[in-house]
Formats: C-alpha cells, sequence, structure tokens
C-alpha cells in the first residue's frame, strides 16, 4: 500500500502529469460551459448536441467516412500544431510572438505566387514560404534586439502590416486570386504545389487532404523536442528565456538568441500556411483582421503545457472541438457554441503555467511541513 502511494505521490510531482492535470481541467471546464448554454438553447436536444460536439464521428454510420473525416481533423490539426509550435519556440526564449499570424500572411504571398500562379514544385514553395515569413519574424528580433521595443507591441503592428500588404497584392493578381469568390484559387491536387498524399489518402478513405504533411510535422515536433532537450543552442535559448542578463553575463550571446528563436518562431508559422494552403483544403480570404490560426495557437501550446508531445494532443482537442460545432446547426444550436467552449479553454489555458506553479509551491510547503515534523519528533 506504501509503494502504491510512493508511486502515485512522485508521479504527481512530475511536471508532466501537472500538464495533463491543469490542461484537463481547462478542457473540462469549458466543456461544461458549453453544456450550460446548450441546456439554455434547447434542453431536450442538449445532451444529444454535447454527444454531436465531442463525439462527431458518430454521426457517420459507414465505417468509411468516419475514417475519411477522420483524416480530415487530422490534416487540419497539423497547421496548428506547427503554429503551436511557433509560439513554443519564442516563449521558451523569453519572447511572445504575437506576429505570428502576420508571418502566416507573408507565407500565404509566396505560397500563391508561386504555388498558384507559376505552379512550382511543392517542397520549393514550401522552403521559400518559410524563409520569408523568418525573415518577417526577425524584424520584430530585431527590434527588440537592438532597441529593446517590446516584441509583443511590434508582432501585432506587423500583423496589420503583413494582413493589409497580403490583401494588397494578392487581390490585384488575376492568375491568383479568385474575384468571384473574393479569396485565392485553392491548389488542386494536380498542382506541383499540392503537398503529396504518398498513399495516405487510400488509408483514410479516399480524403485527398491527408498526405505528406502529417509526416512532416511529426518530423518538425520530434526536431523541436531534441532541439531543447539535447542540444547547446536549445539550451541556450531555454538560458536566455529564463534570464537574458544572467545567460548574457554567463557568455551566452543574448541578441543571437533572440534572432534564432524568432526566425525558427517565424519559420514555424510560414510552415502552418504551407500546411493550410498547400493541403488543398483552405484558401486565403479577403478579410479585415488578421488570421485566427496565430491566435489558437497560442491557446493551443499553452493548453499543451508548453511542451511539443503536449501540443499535438492540445490541437487535435481544439480542431476536434471546433469541427464538432459546426455539426449541431440541424439541431437547432449555432456552430458558435463550439467557439465559445474552445474560447473558454484558450481563456484558461492562460492559467495552465500559473496552475502548475502554485501545485509546485504547494508541494515545497508540504516538504518543509515533514521535515519540521520529523526534526521536532527527533527533539
Amino acid at each position: 500500500m506504501n509503494k502504491i502511494k510512493m508511486f502515485f505521490s512522485s508521479l504527481l510531482k512530475k511536471d508532466a502529469t501537472k500538464t495533463v492535470i491543469t490542461s484537463l481541467w481547462c478542457a473540462l471546464i469549458g466543456l461544461i460551459l458549453g453544456f450550460i448554454i446548450l441546456l439554455f438553447i434547447n434542453a431536450k436536444e442538449a445532451a444529444y448536441g454535447m454527444t454531436s460536439v465531442l463525439g462527431n464521428y458518430l454521426i457517420f454510420s459507414n465505417p468509411q467516412d468516419r475514417l475519411n473525416y477522420f483524416g480530415q481533423t487530422l490534416a487540419k490539426t497539423a497547421p496548428l500544431i506547427a503554429m503551436s509550435l511557433s509560439i513554443l519556440v519564442s516563449y521558451k526564449a523569453g519572447l511572445f510572438n504575437l506576429g505570428a499570424s502576420g508571418q502566416y500572411s507573408i507565407a500565404v504571398i509566396v505560397i500563391s505566387f508561386l504555388g498558384i500562379g507559376l505552379n512550382w514544385p511543392w517542397w520549393i514553395v514550401m522552403i521559400l514560404a518559410m524563409i520569408s515569413a523568418s525573415a518577417f519574424a526577425m524584424i520584430s528580433g530585431a527590434l527588440k534586439a537592438y532597441f529593446n521595443v517590446n516584441e509583443v507591441i511590434s508582432g501585432i503592428m506587423l500583423n496589420w502590416i503583413a494582413l493589409y500588404l497580403t490583401n494588397g497584392i494578392l487581390s490585384n493578381s488575376t492568375n491568383v486570386w479568385d474575384s468571384a469568390h473574393s479569396e485565392t484559387y485553392t491548389i488542386s491536387n494536380s498542382s506541383n504545389a499540392y503537398i503529396p498524399s504518398i498513399g495516405l489518402d487510400k488509408v483514410f478513405a479516399g480524403n485527398s487532404i491527408v498526405g505528406l504533411g502529417m509526416v512532416l510535422i511529426l518530423i518538425v515536433v520530434a526536431v523541436i523536442f531534441i532541439l531543447f532537450k539535447k542540444t547547446t543552442i536549445g539550451y541556450e535559448l531555454k538560458a536566455t528565456g529564463l534570464n537574458g542578463d544572467a545567460a548574457d553575463y554567463a557568455g551566452i550571446n543574448k541578441i543571437k538568441n533572440i534572432f534564432i528563436a524568432t526566425g525558427i518562431s517565424g519559420a514555424l508559422a510560414g510552415l502552418a500556411a504551407v500546411l493550410s494552403l498547400q493541403n488543398g483544403f483552405t484558401a486565403w480570404r479577403l478579410g479585415s483582421t488578421p488570421p485566427d490560426i496565430g491566435f489558437q495557437g497560442i491557446s493551443s501550446a499553452f493548453l499543451g503545457g508548453l511542451h511539443p508531445i503536449g501540443v499535438i494532443f492540445s490541437s487535435y482537442f481544439i480542431v476536434h472541438i471546433t469541427e464538432g460545432g459546426s455539426m449541431i446547426t440541424d439541431l437547432g444550436f449555432s456552430p458558435e457554441v463550439a467557439s465559445i467552449m474552445t474560447s473558454v479553454i484558450i481563456y484558461l489555458s492562460g492559467f495552465v503555467v500559473f496552475v502548475k506553479e502554485v501545485m509546485h509551491k504547494h508541494e515545497i510547503k508540504n516538504e518543509l511541513n515533514k521535515l519540521t515534523r520529523e526534526k521536532e519528533e527527533e527533539v
């Protein structure tokens, strides 16, 4: 019995366990609030509506349709994972990349002109899109490194610059812009710029948007995990994030690390655009606000406990809930109910790190009390 108690006690002390517990609480509170809203709208259908949001696969009676839908959800999760990693990398280095939406937008310009307009090979388009987004992110990095301009402020301002730049350039390009729908043309699976399926479309019942992109994002997750876990660069980035001045005093080049962090972060935001547009399930639409995915990436990164593996699950969860929300309109519910759920989860995810810190302090307090009691017993 004591061994079991000791096992669970040691398990609860692990950082990964704290992350899972706090993230699950955030998700649970958001879902409960969503269910309460469903009850107020239509109490009779609330339970079925909640089942549709959480278990949206069950709506399809045909197993092949379920598999196809599952593949679609996975493909739509890939861009959000990339954006979450973008936020994670910058945060580990002590920066907050609120300019990720702008970096995404700049990558869209490159993808549209080279992929849609010129039909270049997908891998060349992908690399150049990531480089362009990385270079744009470094503007904010340079302002931070040399003029100590807060990266949050510069990132937000650059978001709007990138948005209107993208809208202006693309909407005036006839070979890229579909004026009938106020959006760019969608990259078809017959295009050179389309990310190949490598046979995964057959695994997921012929869903053409499932392909190499899903494999690429898992490789990127592994690379980011190794970067922070096993490499000198990752250690220096974390050291800069924990205390930039102390790291600088210890011989770690703070300015260099700011550029590395913003460069990698921007490239990952560009990859999110690649996995959205070059997979063929979305296009750039004329809008008056920066892409939502940049802000969803923040919530997913924090809900995943700022861990590369964690963001896989948090990103999938957010996409799953969002997709499920679009299926409850037949029950008289608005799809915005799912948005409310995710919004609450997004809001609460900001407290994940805070709750983990509270739990850590509670553990220290318990340890001190235990030591005090042992000393008193010895006396």
